[in-house]
């Protein structure tokens, strides 16, 4: 796309875009074409088009930019270079998984538990990609001791930037880990949101996922339960009596990770509750005393 295509007006800029992602086949098209033109303008998306004057010949160049590229399906947080959680906007790169809404009713969950925990309680957020999860928590109580892992070092770097940013990095310890492999002591609450998708299923997923995203952060094996499995049964030996383990999981998966839990350990609570689709979502599980 050429900019000399870009209308100078914003408001015939803001239909020029969503048209394009329209025909794209970008859903929500007008609205996400208000946030790339809020981005180009540097005002909020409600101001793009109450503000007087025209684009300038390089606000057009790089709307065009970002149109072509959304158009290819490229994800809108990595245009933008952020992404919304709960009440706190989140910095995303290329590579690093973008938070979904399902995952903040995982952050919720663990948010609604957190004034439960003891005094200097010790957190594990496995996977932590932007540092979403681990940062929610050490923002709803400043005496918890959160550790966050990632297998990926650029994740990890990311999650720290946003972590600093939010003014919570100093409570917050960041490891290179695959799943346990670098925490050895006891948490009173591990959470996580691993890959969980089945590999078949991956390329069936939107482009935006499928293409663009990191595949480590989705492919859950054959049945998508393979990391799933892997946390479950390795947490009881990370857990404090009493602990909790929050987890995503894919729709359809709860019914086989309850039946596996249930063999690994006495737990004093274990269900599996629906997102705000009424879709199997969070598995949360109480770990008994140990015998």
């Amino acid at each position: 796309m050429q900019q000399g295509n870009v209308p100078e007006s914003p408001a015939q800029a803001l239909r020029w875009v969503g048209d394009r992602l329209s025909r794209a086949g970008v859903t929500s098209s007008l609205r996400e074409a208000r946030l790339i033109l809020a981005h180009v303008m540097g005002c909020e998306p409600a101001e793009v088009t109450a503000r007087d004057g025209r684009l300038d010949f390089e606000q057009r160049r790089l709307l065009a930019e970002l149109a072509g590229m959304r158009c290819k399906r490229y994800p809108l947080p990595y245009l933008l270079g952020y992404v919304g959680f709960l009440d706190f906007l989140l910095c995303v790169r290329p590579g690093v998984f973008i938070p979904r809404p399902e995952t903040e009713g995982l952050a919720e969950l663990a948010v609604e538990l957190a004034p439960t925990l003891p005094q200097g309680a010790r957190v594990l957020d496995i996977g932590t990609g932007t540092g979403a999860l681990a940062i929610a928590l050490a923002r709803a109580r400043d005496d918890l001791r959160v550790v966050a892992t990632d297998t990926s070092a650029w994740a990890l770097r990311c999650a720290w930037e946003n972590a600093w940013r939010l003014g919570v990095a100093e409570r917050i310890q960041f490891r290179v880990s695959d799943l346990f492999e670098a925490v050895p002591e006891r948490f009173h609450l591990v959470v996580a949101n691993p890959p969980y998708v089945p590999h078949q299923k991956i390329p069936e997923l939107p482009p935006e996922v499928a293409v663009w995203e990191p595949r480590a952060a989705l492919d859950g094996g054959e049945k998508g339960t393979e990391v799933l499995r892997s946390i479950i049964a390795e947490a009881p030996k990370h857990l404090e009596t009493r602990g909790w383990l929050l987890c995503e999981i894919g729709h359809g998966q709860g019914e086989e990770l309850l039946r596996f839990a249930k063999g690994v350990v006495n737990w004093l609570e274990l269900r599996v509750e629906e997102d705000l689709a009424g879709r199997e979502r969070y598995l949360i599980g109480c770990l008994g005393p140990m015998t």
